[in-house]
């Protein structure tokens, strides 16, 4: 049994490509009868799994010579000299020829390969009818030498086969030879003069027909365009299509073409070749090369592999399109021109687009160094010395280790924003409530001492309870959770320590007060804060990770944490056996907070199930058969709320004509203090319900408005009928209550509600007969009648309803105050007139009621828009108002009448404060401004003896640090009507007493806001290092009714402008290529995860740029001194451009190190390798002129951003030094030819740009 391994295809690349290229260019007949002579060659040793590469040349050039001694003989053009051996005689006779068809075994011939011996060497069997036909032989040659003397075409256009060429060469030599093809010879022996040794003879004759070149169809075409070129100079294998042999070389040919003015008709051009092009648009021949180079997968790489003066041409047209390449190229084609910016956004956004989205395609394209590049991260952690700027409160560093909540806020992004100083810092400390306070005493304590610390730790308790509010919006989605973890909670500490005494702790005596009073609901802001921290739309938020967090007895943290995950739409996964889970703990917290999460996380959906549930909490729509259920109106508020949010904008009337009548509902027994409450909650349902809806909302407008206007108070005709109906619907519902409620409205009780529902239905519809039924007291007499903080609601509701008229300006506050009241305020301040003749303190109340709704207006109309105007403003009244109440050091001349702690209490300027600098703090929501934050830092730091002690206070302002720090500075607000709808519930203005207090509004519905907010920071990240960098963006906003086109330029990482004004984001600097993102203004939120409908065009708020070699980044360079058209790049690199010698340069400046310059101005290593090993001195040379020169390339290279050309440079450098060192020496020829060739092509290219 004997063992053999053969193997199918040739280990040689030449000659796998020659065969491949036979088999393309030749006739079938040709071909098959050419594999006739190559498999049934004699020699066993070229099939062997062990013989050499070279083996398998040897024997595929032997089959030639072979074939090319079949018609040498015959030929009359060849010498008349023939064998004279008996030998030769027998072999070429027609006996042997007749033997050898009879018995195939013995017609085998052992002679050795040469060229001037001729021999059958094939069995018979093999052989065709034509195998002694000379012609045959001929026309096989021919076809043989034009299909082989394609392929060396192709050849000449790859450097790595130079060796392959030569020996390519050789051969064709042999063919052209004996084919009597002297121009053939010539060729070959011109590129490989070694040649002229065996074909001196033949190279010095004439012929007429010229070989097809394609450096001289290169050059021609740059002379003369591709219109005129010769396509003789093409070989015509390269016309056919799907061929493989040489694709390389008319892939070359038709990006010349395309570059050259070639008409395209399909995949066919003008020049013959055939060359696919990638979708997208071009304006110039340049982009469509860029195109063609795609399609066919031509990247940097294969550039590489062109010879130096070809790739040239190709190289500047792919630098002409680096600039400003159109937005609808594929990806692999913005990496084609060094544009790994755009190819990262393209990919990022547009990864399902079919051909581009995979990185199979990028990487045969990308430059080679960038396939090992991977991010680099920052640390998260916090690098700056927190001791230097902290109080007394962070001198122990046992408490720094304390888990507050906080401590993931310091990334890379919000350091690069506000590393500059140590605001976060401070936000971390203000709203810290897991360390105790810091209570300053004296050093030898008494008794009294003691009662005063108490009373300092109940007014500091009051500020810690409030803290979580602004905590949940300062870390607003910030985090990713592991599903492996639970979820930790920060501590509410309400202790206290003394720093005086050794950091000792004092414990809050609660002996006195109930625990609960502050425990229960801080305890449930505090769940709801660290439930904000997680990001929304967090992939596989599973159901099984909600459940794990339960715990096992019910308690208001979780309470809290299910409705922050409601707000963030993560209970979608909950089922409704999981609610019932929760519903059956007859915990009323928790329920409280599984309506409302629920609700919001199907906002808008009118989901059956989730209706019944929220439906079964509202007693007054149980049937009267059903028996009657303790529900706290606390839950009952929660459910209404739920239903507006469940049925936002869908108008549907049964749920309408409910919720109208819950505004008017009667009190139960134990409900009566949650009346108030309850009425806004009905309210802000129904406007919810009708959002911005306005007349459309409903068919029985007239009963419906004349219903609410009721509520309010209108002075128009009484409907008996309607409160009838209500009240007899309150008797069916089973309350059993014991109120005296008469047959009046209330309407202390349900105007709040009534007037929300009128400005959320009538939002933005610019109705003027709406806003004039919700009219402002203009006289004496009816400020009697009106209370103030309904004036205040009035206010804000006439602006929601007319939008468009909101200025930010001062005149037009004043526009919104009545005459009687402006003339009587101002007169009275003046000592004008006596304030005897009417009510003084009713004037101011309402003056100052009047100012601070209109400054909640301005507020919403440019919640998140960072308005100057606006700012400026509103901060202005926030001075004012401080002014009036304790005297500061801002020097403004007043806005504000004289006087006013004179006639309106303490408590009420103290609340108009804090609402307007709520105000404030929406307006510039996620900026982190100094200047309001200084402000806020103040407020919240006044003394008890000033008057800060009240919850309602301290929550307002710890609200008011958290939205200007929305996010870590992230996130901002909108303002669509879903938006304004839940900041107005939010900005309520009826703060709470206490930590306990509902009396109101809910507590719970000042976490709303976060329906409002949405991301819109961008942050710029370098592509070619992973790490985010500043950089100037010039943003344009869209014309609008209200103002023209207006451009700005910000630097990230920053906010943009809501999508709904914002037109375009151009990328601006001269340190970073431009970049331009179009925008179509719409009313739709940012990014938003796995929204493949709605592809996001800044990646999740991730801009990736890319940086000028030529430039430093903004943070290494501030001011632009380090770029290389400074003096010490020049000196550094010793160019031409100082005045100091070379010698003298490098003595004076040994101590740079020119790898280590380089590497600041680009992460490009095969750049940093050059400068280090090129550019140095070297010891062992004494001529320096390649260094210098070495320098100098570097330097322009760089200067000008095209590295890319640096081989180009040191390629034309070493052949014109080596042309120039054979000169000297007198060697000729010179030892490669194929260098002028290249050569000669960049000159033609030169001389075309000239």
């Amino acid at each position: 049994m004997l063992r053999c391994s053969l193997r199918k295809y040739p280990t040689s690349s030449l000659v796998s490509d020659c065969i491949t290229a036979m088999a393309e260019g030749l006739q079938m007949c040709f071909y098959s009868h050419f594999v006739s002579l190559l498999w049934g060659d004699n020699d066993p040793a070229c099939l062997c799994s062990s013989s050499h590469v070279d083996s398998e040349w040897e024997s595929f050039s032997y089959e030639i010579s072979k074939a090319c001694t079949k018609y040498e003989r015959i030929l009359p053009t060849k010498s008349s000299t023939s064998s004279s051996t008996a030998w030769d005689f027998l072999i070429d006779s027609k006996y042997h020829a007749q033997y050898c068809k009879r018995s195939p075994i013995s017609g085998t011939s052992f002679l050795p390969m040469s060229y001037g011996t001729s021999s059958i060497g094939f069995p018979s069997f093999l052989q065709d009818e034509h195998s002694s036909d000379a012609a045959f032989y001929i026309r096989l040659m021919r076809e043989t030498l034009d299909t082989l003397h394609a392929l060396y075409e192709n050849l000449k256009l790859n450097v790595l086969r130079k060796q392959d060429l030569g020996c390519l060469a050789s051969l064709l030599c042999r063919v052209a030879s004996s084919l009597g093809e002297s121009s053939y010879v010539d060729y070959y022996c011109r590129d490989f003069p070694h040649n002229l040794v065996d074909f001196h003879s033949l190279a010095s004759a004439t012929a007429l027909k010229t070989p097809p070149c394609l450096f001289r169809w290169f050059e021609n075409c740059l002379h003369h365009g591709c219109h005129l070129s010769n396509l003789d100079d093409i070989p015509a294998l390269m016309c056919k299509q799907k061929g493989s042999a040489v694709s390389w070389g008319r892939k070359v040919v038709s990006f010349y073409s395309l570059l050259l003015g070639a008409e395209r008709q399909g995949s066919n051009l003008s020049s013959g070749v055939y060359c696919e092009v990638a979708n997208g648009s071009a304006r110039n021949t340049e982009e469509l090369a860029v195109l063609a180079m795609v399609a066919e997968k031509f990247g940097r790489q294969q550039l590489d592999l062109l010879p130096i003066g070809v790739s040239l041409v190709l190289r500047h047209a792919l630098d002409k399109c680096r600039e400003s390449p159109p937005d609808d190229w594929p990806a692999p084609a913005y990496v084609l021109v060094g544009r790994e910016d755009l190819a990262t956004a393209k990919m990022g956004s547009a990864r399902k687009e079919t051909g581009f989205g995979n990185n199979d395609n990028l990487t045969s394209i990308s430059v080679p160094y960038m396939l090992h590049l991977q991010p680099v991260t920052v640390p998260t952690a916090s690098d700056v010395p927190t001791s230097e700027v902290l109080n007394s409160e962070d001198t122990d560093a046992v408490y720094r280790s304390v888990e507050d909540g906080m401590e993931h806020i310091f990334t890379s992004t919000t350091q690069l924003r506000y590393g500059r100083d140590l605001r976060l810092n401070e936000v971390r400390r203000l709203l810290c409530s897991a360390r105790p306070v810091a209570i300053q005493t004296s050093t030898n304590p008494t008794a009294s001492d003691q009662d005063l610390q108490q009373q300092q730790l109940w007014n500091f308790a009051q500020r810690t309870t409030a803290l979580p509010f602004g905590r949940g919006a300062f870390t607003l989605a910030t985090t990713y959770t592991l599903l492996t973890e639970a979820l930790v909670f920060p501590k509410i500490i309400l202790a206290g320590r003394l720093p005086a005494q050794q950091n000792a702790t004092v414990n809050l005596d609660l002996s006195t007060r109930s625990v609960s009073e502050f425990s229960s609901w801080a305890e449930f802001h505090n769940g709801v804060a660290a439930g904000l921290r997680l990001a929304p739309f967090q992939e596989k938020m599973l159901r099984t990770w909600i459940q794990y967090n339960r715990p096992s007895e019910p308690n208001f943290t979780h309470a809290g944490l299910l409705l922050a995950f409601g707000l963030h739409e993560h209970l979608r996964v909950l089922t409704m056996t999981d609610a019932y889970r929760y519903l059956s703990q007859e915990h009323d917290i928790t329920t409280l907070g599984l309506l409302l999460g629920l609700a919001t996380s199907h906002r808008g959906t009118m989901h059956p199930a989730i209706s019944k549930m929220l439906y079964f909490h509202v007693p007054s729509r149980h049937p009267s058969s059903t028996p009657e259920l303790e529900l706290p109106t606390l839950l009952q508020s929660a459910a209404v709320m739920g239903i507006g949010l469940l049925y936002e904008g869908s108008a549907h009337a049964l749920t309408m004509k409910i919720l109208l009548g819950e505004i008017g509902r009667r009190s139960g027994g134990d409900n009566v203090l949650e009346r108030e409450g309850y009425a806004v909650a009905a309210g802000s349902a129904l406007g919810f319900v009708a959002l911005g809806r306005g007349s459309d909302a409903f068919g029985f407008m007239d009963t419906f408005l004349d219903r609410l206007f009721e509520y309010i108070g209108s002075k128009e005709v009484y409907h008996e009928k309607f409160l009838n109906a209500t009240i007899a619907a309150d008797d069916q519902s089973g309350n059993t209550g014991q109120m005296m409620d008469g047959s009046q409205i209330n309407v202390d009780v349900t105007a709040p509600g009534a007037i929300i529902a009128l400005a959320l239905i009538f939002l933005k519809a610019e109705s003027e007969e709406i806003a004039a039924r919700l009219s402002i007291p203009d006289t004496h007499f009816d400020l009697q009648y009106v209370r103030p903080d309904f004036v205040m609601l009035r206010i804000i509701a006439r602006n929601l309803i007319l939008w468009s008229r909101i200025q930010p300006s001062i005149d037009w506050i004043g526009s919104q105050i009545p005459e009687t009241i402006k003339v009587g305020v101002f007169s009275m301040s003046e000592e004008a007139i006596d304030c005897d003749e009417f009510d003084a303190e009713a004037l101011f109340q309402a003056y100052i009621n009047i100012v601070t709704g209109a400054c909640i207006a301005i507020g919403l109309k440019y919640a998140g828009s960072r308005n100057g105007d606006a700012q400026e403003l509103l901060y202005s009244y926030t001075v004012h108002f401080l002014n009036e109440i304790k005297h500061v050091s801002v020097q403004t001349p007043s806005i504000l009448p004289k006087g006013l702690l004179q006639y309106v209490d303490r408590g009420t300027l103290e609340l108009c404060l804090h609402l307007i600098a709520l105000s404030l703090s929406v307006v510039m929501a996620g900026s982190g401004q100094l200047q309001t934050f200084r402000l806020l830092r103040y407020l919240r730091g006044r003394s008890s003896a000033e008057g800060q002690v009240n919850y309602g206070l301290q929550m307002a302002v710890s609200l008011a640090i958290g939205f200007l720090f929305l996010g870590g500075g992230t996130h901002s607000f909108s303002t669509s009507n879903s938006a304004i709808a839940a900041l107005l519930i939010t900005l309520y203005p009826r703060l709470p007493t206490g930590p306990n207090d509902n009396r109101c509004h809910l507590q719970a519905f000042r976490h709303l806001y976060v329906i409002a907010t949405e991301p819109r920071r961008v942050q710029t990240v370098d592509v070619d290092t992973g790490l985010p960098v500043y950089c100037p963006l010039e943003v344009t906003v869209a014309e609008t009714e209200y103002y023209d086109e207006t451009n700005y330029c910000d630097v990230t990482p920053c906010l943009l402008p809501e999508r709904s004004v914002l037109k375009n984001v151009r990328v601006c600097g001269p340190r970073y290529w431009p970049q331009l993102i179009k925008i179509t203004p719409e009313d739709k939120p940012w990014w938003r995860s796995g929204d493949k409908t709605d592809p996001d065009p800044f990646n999740g708020g991730v801009l990736y740029i890319k940086r000028k070699v030529g430039s430093c980044s903004y943070s290494d360079d501030p001011i632009g001194c380090q770029s290389l058209l400074s003096r010490a790049m020049h000196e550094v690199c010793d160019t031409p451009s100082t005045s100091c010698s070379t010698q003298l340069n490098r003595a004076s400046h040994s101590s740079f190190r020119v790898d280590q310059l380089v590497s600041t101005f680009s992460a490009n290593p095969s750049l940093i390798a050059f400068a280090k090993l090129c550019c140095e001195s070297w010891k062992d040379r004494s001529n320096g002129n390649f260094q210098d020169f070495c320098s100098q390339v570097l330097y322009e290279c760089m200067s000008k951003d095209r590295p890319s050309l640096l081989q180009v440079y040191i390629s034309f450098y070493t052949i014109v030094e080596s042309m120039w060192e054979h000169l000297k020496i007198g060697q000729f020829p010179f030892y490669d030819s194929l260098f002028p060739s290249s050569l000669k092509v960049a000159l033609a290219y030169s001389g075309a740009l000239v």
